[in-house]
């Protein structure tokens, strides 16, 4: 655990001096191929950052964060189009989180400045709401299921993997949506600005367009939209023409988005990907390309729009299945759902034994005892050993 820390203050030390050269000294570069040499360096420091980790949590979501995010925020930047980054904290912000900040800051900035009276008029922007509270106590619920399927119950392990596969694909989506609300008020506590949502109740989606384009992860569907969509539909109009280039745009975007995946796998499993995630998000691009071709003809034929008791089902029913089976399925083989909850018992013990906190105590002894007094067991070093447990089979 300590090395852990280590790294994971070492990581952050390099990519603050990593940002504070692009700041101060990239920015002064004119915008374009010039400043975007001055920053290829970073890329590939970035891209590496999160193989210096050995914890599944910090794999994933570091690789994410600056592996991936923080790489394409850098490309925006480099051709003057990362929005609303006016000063040093708000470009650190910005670039190493996934939010997007509003864009009337400057305007609220200057409000500030000359009315002596607004700091205490102005209310301070909300950091959590209820619905973080609701899905951190699902996302517990999920771990304690997930933790007992494995352990007392490992039969169902072998026969029913569909239950894993199931259980994880929640876990993991509610267990993005908290991180995601988390970076959101670190953001606001530090800039004491609003950013914008980053989802808009993604379980009540009309149809995959709707769920991928208007409700999921919305900071990251902005930036490939900046990143990747938009550019591959000014490159590609000369060739397709106007009645094929969203088509091919959008699926140039979900195959990136695939790679990027496959990227977080690899930071998670340390194996060349099988995948399963670049087929998932093929997938999903085909459909949301035949989608946007079917909205089309219904917008010329006058067709009647599908119900939205019948199209959320089917929507929520097609997304859930197919990350089941292809989503996640990488990171059940690499072992990262078992993996992820020793490090929380492994965490909850550090924090009680080595600081000492009472109330640790209490909080973590019914977790703890699902994992570590369980075939899995404590290692000398305080973290869970690795079950001898088959890989789970494809769905």
């Amino acid at each position: 655990m300590e090395n852990e820390m280590r790294s994971f203050i070492m990581a952050w030390t390099i990519v603050l001096a990593s940002l504070t050269y692009c700041y101060y000294i990239s920015s002064r570069i004119p915008i374009g191929k010039i400043r975007l040499l001055s920053i290829l360096p970073i890329i590939p420091i970035f891209a590496l950052l999160p193989l210096s980790f050995s914890s599944v949590f910090l794999q994933f979501y570091i690789g994410m964060l600056i592996g991936w995010l923080a790489n394409f925020k850098l490309l925006l930047f480099a051709f003057g189009r990362l929005d609303n980054t006016h000063s040093f904290l708000q470009f650190i912000v910005a670039t190493a989180l996934p939010i997007r900040i509003k864009p009337n800051l400057s305007q609220h900035i200057q409000k500030e400045k000359t009315s002596p009276t607004s700091s205490s008029t102005e209310k301070s922007p909300k950091l959590l709401n209820m619905s973080f509270v609701l899905h951190t106590l699902l996302w517990y619920v999920l771990v304690q299921m997930y933790a007992t399927n494995n352990v007392y119950k490992q039969h169902i392990f072998f026969t029913k993997p569909i239950a894993v596969h199931l259980l994880y694909t929640f876990r993991m989506a509610l267990g993005i949506q908290i991180m995601f609300c988390a970076y959101a008020a670190l953001a606001k506590l530090l800039l004491r600005q609003e950013v914008e949502p980053q989802f808009d109740k993604p379980f009540l989606p009309t149809s995959v367009q709707n769920f991928w384009g208007k409700r999921w992860n919305l900071s990251v569907s902005s930036l490939l939209k900046s990143t990747i969509y938009e550019p591959t539909k000014t490159l590609v109009t000369p060739i397709f023409g106007k009645r094929w280039t969203t088509q091919v745009a959008v699926f140039a975007t979900f195959v990136v988005s695939g790679m990027m995946h496959e990227l977080l796998h690899f930071y998670v499993g340390r194996q060349w990907p099988t995948g399963e995630a670049m087929w998932y998000y093929i997938i999903q691009g085909v459909c949301v390309a035949i989608e946007v071709e079917l909205k089309k003809n219904a917008l010329i034929g006058g067709w009647r729009q599908l119900h939205s008791g019948i199209s959320i089902p089917l929507t929520v029913g097609f997304t859930v299945v197919t990350g089941a089976w292809l989503g996640y399925a990488e990171l059940i083989t690499f072992r990262a759902d078992i993996r992820e909850i020793e490090e929380y018992a492994a965490f909850v013990n550090y924090v009680k034994h080595g600081l000492q906190i009472p109330w640790a105590s209490l909080v973590s002894r019914k977790f703890c005892s699902l994992i570590i007094t369980t075939p899995f067991g404590p290692n000398k070093n305080g973290l869970g050993r690795p079950v001898s447990v088959r890989p789970v089979s494809k769905l």
